[in-house]
């Protein structure tokens, strides 16, 4: 005897290849019992699963965390500068304008409720040597851009001179934040200063789909 089984809907293709994409990348870490994905720069991971926490590490950088408390999904992105007066380059996620869309898009993209997004803010140290107000106007603008699209910022760990390790537990919305000592703040002072310095000749591929 059959049993009667609940239809499902289909998940759209571009969410099951972002899905796909970040199962690649990630690792079982048997010390928290999860599964960890690691965002870099111009990187944006979303995740409903329950064993998934999001890692990444800052300096002047700055990684919004935004969830959605109710139905158990949240994302975090990681971009380099506020923005650029170019507009191609300004369409990259290493960008704030472009990687702050394209975190509320893919939540959007699940929910449909942006007025129940909540964001937690992590970053913008003063640690680069090239250019110390890098992380202050990270912050400022993560901050206004969050303002002005109505989505309240719940918390937030910002400047200073040390670099950061911050966890993120999608489902619940929970963080943990970590300072690093000189050796990993130099280290990640460093990668940044690289990162900037071929940001501009680097290829640009993607677009912005605006909800």
């Amino acid at each position: 005897m059959y049993e009667a089984t609940q239809r499902r809907t289909p998940r759209p293709v571009t969410q099951r290849i972002q899905e796909r994409e970040d199962e690649a990348r990630s690792y079982h870490d048997s010390r928290i019992g999860a599964r960890v994905i690691s965002v870099v720069v111009g990187d944006c991971v979303v995740s409903h699963e329950p064993d998934v926490v999001i890692t990444t590490t800052l300096g002047s950088c700055v990684a919004t965390c935004l969830f959605d408390p109710e139905a158990g999904i949240g994302g975090m992105n990681h971009f380099l500068l506020a923005d650029c007066a170019d507009d191609r380059l300004s369409a990259s996620a290493r960008y704030g304008g472009a990687a702050m869309e394209q975190l509320i898009n893919r939540l959007l993209g699940r929910t449909g409720r942006r007025d129940r997004l909540r964001a937690k803010i992590f970053g913008g140290g003063a640690i680069n040597g090239f250019n110390s107000s890098i992380g202050n106007n990270n912050v400022e603008f993560v901050m206004n851009y969050l303002a002005n699209e109505g989505i309240p910022t719940i918390s937030w760990d910002v400047g200073g001179t040390q670099a950061r390790g911050v966890r993120f537990f999608p489902v619940g919305g929970r963080t943990q934040r970590r300072l690093l000592g000189s050796a990993g703040t130099d280290d990640v002072m460093q990668s940044e200063a690289n990162f900037a310095a071929k940001l501009r000749t680097t290829h640009i591929e993607g677009t912005i789909e605006l909800f």
